[in-house]
C-alpha cells in the first residue's frame, strides 16, 4: 500500500469517527487507567457479539441444510 493510500485512509477513518481517532492519538502518559478498563469493557462486548453471530450464522447454515434436504429447497 502506498504512503498516500494510508494517508487517505486516515483521514477517512478520522473523519467517520472523530471520538475514536482522538483517543487514537494519545501517548505513552496520556493514556489512564480508564482507558485500559474501557478497551477491556469493548473488547468483552466485541467477543460477546461475535459469539453470537457466529451462532446465527451456523443456525443459518444448518436451516439451509435441512431445507435442501427435506424441502429441495436451494
Amino acid at each position: 500500500m502506498t504512503q498516500y493510500k494510508v494517508y487517505h485512509f486516515l483521514r477517512t477513518f478520522a473523519a467517520d469517527y472523530p471520538e475514536l481517532a482522538e483517543e487514537m492519538k494519545k501517548k505513552g502518559s496520556d493514556v489512564v487507567p480508564e482507558d485500559y478498563r474501557k478497551l477491556l469493557e469493548k473488547v468483552s462486548t466485541l467477543e460477546s457479539e461475535l459469539k453470537k453471530e457466529k451462532l446465527r450464522a451456523d443456525f443459518y447454515e444448518e436451516m439451509v441444510a435441512f431445507g435442501k434436504e427435506v424441502y429441495g429447497i436451494d
